[in-house]
């Protein structure tokens, strides 16, 4: 085989790697992170994250973490038409207007 033939055959490997990698980052990039949302959630909620709609996602996403009994922690997806999640939505969007004063104790 000639040389110029194994660089090409080198080049092409590369190529095919580097979009099979492209391919698998796409599919995780553009997805909704919450799949079947929770309505109702009893407990300890020490924190939350908002995921504002985007590509591949056209939902507002609610992100609690839970405090667990045994001191451990666990992030649940709670859905966002529910009374407690709209009082963690006006919560958001009052800290996005003034960051200093976010607190879950204001609900």
């Amino acid at each position: 085989m000639a040389p110029s033939q194994k660089r090409c055959i080198l080049l092409l490997a590369v190529m095919a790697a580097v979009c099979i990698q492209l391919h698998q980052a796409h599919d995780f990039l553009g997805r909704c992170s919450c799949l079947n949302p929770i309505m109702f959630i009893k407990g300890s909620i020490s924190d939350f994250e908002v995921l504002e709609s985007r590509p591949g996602c056209d939902k507002t996403e609610l992100i609690v973490t839970m405090n667990n009994p045994n001191n451990s922690t666990e992030k649940l997806c709670m859905n966002t038409v529910g009374k407690r999640a709209k009082a963690f939505l006006r919560c958001w969007e009052r800290a996005q207007t003034s960051p200093g004063k976010m607190s879950l104790f204001t609900l």
